[in-house]
């Protein structure tokens, strides 16, 4: 009678066959639904809905098809990247959020964005951070291997465990429970309450009550300067590309903690500094909606001191289209010392009571 109990060896070679077998799969299936956009834009009608803004963005900017790019922090997460395939814009969009981004992670994916063939337009938060934080307190957040060109580092993602048994699922689900649309990625409008009241009671616990010393106008160049002078160097080696850069209306809260920080003075006077600089470049249009008065000093548009709804989107990207709060080389000095006025004379008390 023949022995059919498997040998050592047998059994050794016939572990790593299945175990090889099993990670071809696995890779093929990553490979080939690639949530992250590694490879490939999304096949079989499957589209980039949300599944992780920093592993997804290098892949977006670098496999989608698009002439105009969205880039920002939260405060662009709330934009329908569809409102920008207007004609005027442009006719293809690609929405790229990063939840607190620095330049870090905005230099990869805007070197992303500009390398990109086809891409006419970038339209970029200019949060008022960027030109306050130490860069060297806010690292790189993107991990090198999304960055890299396609080989070995690849194992991060083709066996990454949260790929397989988190994002691809997600991916997958998302596209269904979307529609296979796209147009609601990253968007939290609806899952907040705006009001006075929530606004406030975010901001309360980490308000000061004694207002420091005013700091001296220059305090945070240096910090700016690692922000802007990069960043023109890419503005200023793609001419051909128009960066729409807008900054947006944090609520008055945002300028209560400025005052009460000892900060006004330094704050504007960066502004002042950076915007002009980057108003000097010809390719460049700015819109500032910090000042817009009747949106920042009413808190039922805001869930905390900076974080507005949607409706606050829709508005921006109608006047960025239209050419509505755009400042200049000749207004922009007027518009900030009028904010600057403003901040320090407003009565804050009022939005405590």
């Amino acid at each position: 009678m023949k022995n059919t109990d498997m040998t050592p060896v047998k059994f050794i070679k016939s572990t790593i066959a299945f175990t090889l077998l099993t990670l071809a799969i696995i890779a093929a299936l990553v490979f080939i639904i690639d949530p992250f956009s590694r490879y490939h834009k999304p096949w079989f009608g499957l589209t980039n809905v949300e599944t992780d803004e920093r592993t997804s963005a290098i892949g977006l900017a670098r496999n989608l098809d698009y002439d105009t790019a969205l880039v920002g922090s939260s405060m662009s997460e709330n934009f329908n990247y569809k409102w920008f395939e207007d004609g005027i814009f442009g006719a293809k969009c690609v929405k790229i959020s990063l939840q607190g981004a620095h330049y870090g992670d905005y230099r990869l994916v805007l070197d992303e964005v500009l390398r990109h063939k086809g891409t006419r337009n970038v339209v970029f938060c200019l949060d008022t951070y960027l030109f306050i934080d130490a860069a060297s307190a806010f690292p790189q957040t993107i991990e090198d291997y999304y960055v890299a060109d396609i080989g070995i580092s690849d194992i991060h993602y083709l066996f990454n465990k949260s790929v397989i048994f988190d994002y691809l699922p997600k991916f997958l689900i998302n596209n269904v429970r979307e529609g296979f649309n796209a147009e609601n990625a990253y968007n939290w409008s609806d899952d907040y309450e705006y009001s006075k009241y929530a606004a406030r009671l975010a901001y309360m616990s980490n308000r000061i009550l004694i207002r420091n010393e005013e700091k001296a106008y220059d305090v945070f160049f240096d910090n700016a300067d690692a922000f802007t002078d990069p960043f023109i160097e890419q503005i200023k080696a793609h001419p051909d590309v128009t960066f729409y850069l807008y900054a947006p209306p944090y609520s008055i809260l945002f300028w209560d903690d400025v005052v009460l920080r000892g900060n006004a003075t330094a704050t504007i006077c960066t502004l002042e500094r950076e915007y002009k600089k980057l108003l000097e470049c010809d390719n460049v249009r700015l819109f500032y909606f910090q000042d817009d008065k009747d949106i920042i000093t009413d808190l039922a548009n805001y869930r905390d001191y900076s974080h507005y709804k949607g409706d606050i989107n829709r508005y921006m990207y109608e006047a960025m289209r239209d050419g509505r709060h755009e400042i200049t080389l000749d207004n922009y000095y007027d518009i900030l010392l009028d904010m600057y006025n403003f901040a320090n004379e407003y009565d804050y008390e009022q939005c405590f009571h």
